[in-house]
């Protein structure tokens, strides 16, 4: 049952909720006082992570069910939605483009880019009549092809030039589009993906970057919740971010 104070609570849709990031801002959001639709694929949420304030649904980038479930998943939520964090991803398996199969291309574009069209046809209608702020998560990857990471640099690119065309084709309606694209992040997926790339050390590996450290996940996360509902970015839509320091 909907309470008085949720409905007046302003309503945001985390996909990929139950990652590393994605539980950052979902935290983040609840501790602020924000309704939350999250979503998950294989991860069901634990106990701890279900509360009133949390609306969990499963989501998939390759099931034509998910663009319905989470559609009426924010429908049966009152309040103003006022953002939407796109934060599904995938890494690739760090071979070359020559010994990477195109199952490998196809499945790491579903997560990171269909995904996020899928985002957008479920809250399409609501996110126009609300006004709402759409945030996509990228990554530097987007900007700078590296050997050996052609479907993530690939997906991530294209993620970011939808992001750019959205903006364009919605502004008319007073809905915001813009991509976050941060550099290394501390996180289990990217201890995993360092391992792919035969990572021995990940903390001798963070002592060569810039400031000698990744990013923390909850520094990314506010990052993602300014940009998205602080009201000095209200202006902007069609951008993409960088998040790092120059090397």
């Amino acid at each position: 049952m909907t309470t008085a104070s949720s409905a007046r609570a302003p309503l945001a849709v985390v996909t990929g909720a139950s990652g590393a990031l994605g539980t950052a801002i979902r935290n983040r959001l609840v501790s602020e006082g924000w309704q939350v639709v999250a979503t998950y694929r294989t991860r069901p949420p634990a106990a701890g992570d279900r509360n009133g304030d949390i609306s969990w649904v499963r989501f998939d980038a390759a099931e034509d069910r998910s663009t319905t479930d989470l559609g009426a998943a924010v429908d049966a939520c009152t309040g103003r939605l006022r953002a939407v964090f796109a934060c599904i991803g995938a890494p690739s398996a760090k071979k070359t483009v020559t010994e990477t199969g195109i199952s490998e291309f196809e499945s790491v574009h579903h997560a990171n880019v269909l995904s996020f069209v899928r985002t957008w046809h479920a809250v399409v209608q609501r996110a126009r009549h609300d006004g709402a702020s759409v945030l996509a998560v990228g990554s530097d990857a987007g900007l700078a092809a590296r050997p050996g990471n052609g479907p993530y640099t690939a997906a991530k690119a294209a993620l970011a030039s939808l992001v750019i065309t959205l903006a364009k084709e919605e502004q008319r309606h007073g809905v915001r589009v813009n991509l976050l694209a941060p550099s290394l992040i501390d996180s289990p997926l990217a201890r995993h993906v360092m391992t792919l790339k035969g990572v021995t050390d990940p903390d001798t590996h963070y002592k060569q970057l810039p400031w000698g450290r990744p990013l923390a996940l909850d520094e990314v996360a506010a990052a993602c919740i300014d940009l998205a509902t602080a009201p000095h970015w209200s202006y902007v839509t069609g951008q993409i971010y960088p998040l790092g320091a120059a090397v």
